[in-house]
């Protein structure tokens, strides 16, 4: 398990009624942000936003640009001389702007300068009858690690699936899973032509994509190409997959990577835009409000969001939400509190560069469930986040094969899978 590093930034929603033309280049634009990634200023960072009314909320297709406008993101001036105003008033520096339009929020990244106080800044802001939330900025780290056993017990997992079954019935046709995590190599064997939109939110931070290791290993566990005569399967080989990255390595080549709640909260809200069937969070951190919002929007929309659960990790967020599908490596006799667990020691998938490799860690357990659950809703699409879930509960692992009611919280793929051909005809395996 990654330990996850601390800063003190801060989030702050001012909730008023207007809006502001905003160009979707400038949106793009995270020349400052890099400041977010800086340990020497990261600390003096807030963020404030203000949802507005009157945000576009661009009806839900695949586009070229998540915030390609329609008309315009339609605000006023009078918002602009409101967050300069802010800035002034509170001896800020604004460092850049974003709406997040499935919500109506609209946020303003500023820095404090030195010699203001954090908690004094706080406590001003909560006395402040225009603003409604403050938050603290919050770091989250993905959750996988590298083994030096290359083709260890190739793609146990798959064959724990019983994956060659499955595959005969379901391989995730027309489901689409978005990732939010880092970048993914779009030119790995195994991967061309599976990742359908590409979009870098941390662009500020991190200009990388295709060289990224941790969202190529998700990406590879996922959707990695079934028949091509190269590498390995996956879960949902013929998903459609958009990588979000919000998140960064912490060096180049690193398996660790951090995000943050702005970068995670963009990912979100783009991924609503784009209509994913099914969202992916290998990641934890701590309670964001901000966040907590979006995903509470996406799953109004309809959206099965599956994240990796740390259990013995305090920081188990956003697994942690009552709506979200939890996946730890580590399996354990079923109960209410328990999440769901799925193979996550030595699983092989795809590395940048055209490589392969043994990955493990509950990041690998919750890419996994994604794909099942795209293989689920393949065969019934208006499945429900709580059909899914008593699906997924009734297909786990007895205990030992004497011992048939008593389960652990292990999911079986077949077994789910059959689960749905009681209710629906499946194709003959």
């Amino acid at each position: 398990m990654i330990k996850m590093k601390s800063y003190s930034l801060l989030f702050v929603f001012v909730f008023m009624a207007s809006s502001m033309t905003v160009k979707s280049a400038e949106l793009a634009s995270f020349g400052k942000i890099s400041a977010l990634n800086n340990p020497e200023t990261a600390n003096r960072i807030i963020l404030i936003g203000f949802p507005d009314q009157s945000i576009n909320r661009i009806s839900g297709t695949f586009i070229s640009s998540p915030y390609r406008r329609r008309g315009g993101y339609q605000s006023s001036t009078w918002s602009q001389r409101m967050t300069s105003d802010i800035e002034n008033e509170y001896s800020l520096h604004k460092l850049t702007e974003w709406p997040m339009t499935e919500v109506g929020i609209h946020c303003a990244v500023y820095q404090i300068p030195e010699g203001l106080s954090m908690e004094e800044v706080m406590d001003r802001l909560k006395h402040d009858q225009r603003i409604k939330i403050v938050q603290r900025m919050h770091q989250y780290r993905t959750h996988a690690h590298q083994y030096n056993d290359p083709y260890f017990k190739l793609q146990s997992n798959l064959h724990e699936f019983e994956i060659e079954r499955v595959h005969g019935i379901a391989t995730g046709r027309n489901v689409t899973i978005a990732i939010i995590d880092t970048g993914a190599d779009t030119r790995h064997p195994d991967l061309t032509g599976q990742i359908k939109i590409t979009k870098n939110l941390a662009s500020g931070i991190s200009a990388s994509f295709n060289s990224d290791v941790h969202g190529t290993a998700i990406a590879g566990t996922i959707v990695a190409q079934k028949d091509n005569k190269t590498g390995i399967v996956g879960v949902a080989p013929n998903a459609r997959l958009i990588v979000l990255k919000a998140c960064w390595p912490d060096k180049v080549d690193s398996f660790s990577a951090a995000c943050n709640s702005f970068t995670l909260a963009l990912a979100i809200n783009t991924a609503i835009k784009l209509r994913a069937d099914v969202l992916n969070m290998s990641l934890s951190g701590p309670q964001d409000p901000l966040v907590q919002i979006l995903l509470e929007k996406a799953v109004e929309k309809g959206m099965i969001i599956v994240a990796a659960d740390p259990i013995e990790d305090k920081l188990r967020f956003p697994a942690s939400l009552a709506d979200i599908i939890p996946v730890s490596e580590q399996p354990s006799r079923v109960t209410q509190r328990r999440p769901f667990s799925a193979p996550g020691e030595q699983i092989l998938t795809t590395l940048p560069h055209g490589t392969y490799d043994f990955v493990s860690g509950s990041s690998m357990s919750a890419a996994q469930v994604s794909g099942v659950i795209a293989l689920l809703l393949e065969l019934k699409p208006d499945l429900t986040r709580s059909e899914i879930y008593k699906i997924l509960q009734k297909s786990t692992l007895p205990v030992c094969k004497t011992s048939k009611n008593s389960h652990t919280n292990r999911i079986n793929a077949i077994s789910a899978v059959l689960e749905v051909c009681d209710e629906v005809a499946c194709p003959e395996m």
